[in-house]
């Protein structure tokens, strides 16, 4: 049985709207269909978008059409005594350099071309560095390091023939140092952007590497393919084996996952049952953090693990209790006071749990994505998954067992079971994990860049001839694609209101 409540909830402040087919929002739907003018045009425009017509994804690229030249072979480096400069040259984050406070890495280049980029791969989080770069012209200095990116890039509008890493804080160590040139960006250079103020949906990973595992498609399709703001949260670190950090990294970016992910406090350890992991970590700690991360980007989805630990992993099992537990204390003031009034208080709309067993829904991830050229949700789960490359002997993408990535359960619902749930993958449809919500329409994501991917998702699913589409499922969809129109039609005049 769904856990929660049907009604609208009005917790849902700032935007965020369920379709609940109940008629407290009448007022509001009523001027929202007298706004059809509008709404058809819109309707109009995703259609475009549906044939391939409207506006491209932006890029993080520096200006310039061609691509950004990396020039790590024709630089000069020099640094502190007792740093080996060369070693942060050669792409290996293995061959990592210990800078202590004061220490200083400057690089120029040979053929005293321009960069127009730094992106540094840390070993840990540095704390705060300083940044000197210089051209013929001036020269400036930056404060960086604030968002804790062992990935960071750094933009240089201006163009630099000399760039100095200072550090200013407790010891940083660096692994690798490439300078760039005039224009765009190579893919494999990460521009992470900070976590999330508010998440449509929320990955609650135990491990780097089981966000691939058993959660599949959902970063590829919901991040890369829709544009939706989806947030990963680990439960665990690998600060003690920091190449596995690095491994997260290179996964997420791959799958489309542009926010930088939240890695939790609690170092990585193995328990064969439930009451070890108990013994391992503290309980009532590890629930209130949970509640907090609820709180901070208050999702209105929350994907999470097996209650039974997928293959009887007890961290997985502590990391899905104490989720559970989190989301019926979130909206609770008197539990996690801190988190209360840092973020005020939530109650998560929707919760799913892998593998869980009742309210099935199973997940298509074999539809293709042209984010990615057509390969398909699975398959670029197990490409996020090659990205781990420590596990590969251990582990793999499967749509089989308790290892099943399309198999869910809706553990938690304000508007009850999803009508969508039980189409597997012999009607080729599947579920929708946002299934009677309307994305967050705040910034920093556009009106029309957020929308046009999520209508065009459910125009997908209206092709003529598609198996397992009987007529009350095009309605659905037909609703969805109505419903979505106007809740941002509302949305709109609650920010914007007509003045005559």
């Amino acid at each position: 049985m769904c856990k929660g409540e049907s009604e609208y909830k009005e917790g849902l402040e700032k935007g965020a709207l369920i379709v609940t087919g109940q008629g407290g929002g009448s007022r509001w739907r009523l001027l929202a269909f007298l706004s059809l003018g509008a709404g058809l045009a819109m309707l109009l425009a995703f259609a475009c978008a549906y044939a391939g017509v409207g506006p491209a994804k932006a890029a993080f690229a520096l200006p310039g059409e061609a691509r950004a030249e990396v020039w790590a072979k024709d630089l000069s480096i020099s640094a502190s005594p007792g740093i080996n400069g060369v070693a942060l040259l050669d792409s290996n984050t293995s061959t990592k350099q210990k800078l202590p406070s004061g220490t200083s890495v400057t690089i120029t280049s040979r053929e005293e071309q321009m960069f127009y980029g730094l992106y540094l791969l840390w070993d840990k989080p540095p704390g705060q560095w300083t940044l000197h770069a210089e051209n013929e012209d001036l020269s400036w200095d930056a404060l960086c390091g604030g968002h804790g990116f062992i990935h960071e890039y750094i933009p240089l509008s201006k163009g630099a023939c000399s760039l100095s890493v200072n550090i200013i804080g407790d010891e940083a160590v660096l692994c690798d140092i490439f300078a760039l040139g005039y224009g765009e960006l190579p893919e494999w250079v990460q521009v992470w952007q900070p976590p999330l103020v508010r998440a449509d949906m929320l990955l609650l990973s135990t491990h780097g590497d089981d966000e691939h595992l058993y959660f599949g498609g959902t970063m590829p399709y919901y991040a890369g393919e829709l544009g939706l703001k989806v947030q990963v949260s680990y439960l665990t670190n690998h600060w003690a084996e920091p190449y596995r950090t690095h491994e997260v990294l290179n996964g997420l970016w791959a799958v489309g996952v542009a926010h930088y992910p939240v890695i939790g406090p609690y170092a990585d350890q193995y328990a064969d049952r439930l009451d070890a992991a108990k013994e391992l970590y503290p309980v009532e700690e590890m629930t209130n953090y949970q509640i907090g991360l609820l709180r901070r980007f208050k999702p209105l989805v929350v994907v999470g693990h097996d209650l039974k630990g997928e293959y009887g992993h007890g961290v997985h099992m502590l990391n899905a209790q104490t989720l559970i537990d989190a989301l019926e204390a979130s909206a609770d003031p008197s539990r996690d006071p801190a988190s209360a009034e840092a973020y005020g208080l939530w109650d998560v709309p929707k919760a799913y749990l892998h593998l869980y067993p009742e309210n099935k829904v199973i997940m298509n991830w074999d539809i293709p994505l042209a984010r990615f050229d057509g390969a398909t949700a699975f398959e670029m789960a197990q490409k996020g998954f090659s990205y781990h490359k420590s596990q590969q002997q251990w582990f793999s993408v499967r749509k089989t067992g308790v290892h099943d990535c399309t198999a869910f359960g809706l553990y938690r619902s304000f508007r009850g079971p999803d009508l969508m749930g039980g189409m597997d993958g012999g009607g080729g449809m599947g579920g929708d994990f946002m299934e009677g919500l309307a994305p967050y329409p705040d910034q920093p994501y556009p009106y029309g860049e957020l929308t046009f991917p999520w209508i065009s998702h459910h125009l997908s699913r209206l092709t003529p001839g598609r198996a397992g589409m009987d007529s009350d499922y095009r309605f659905l969809h037909l609703f969805n694609i109505y419903d979505t129109i106007g809740l941002w039609t509302i949305r709109f005049l609650r920010l914007h209101p007509l003045r005559v």
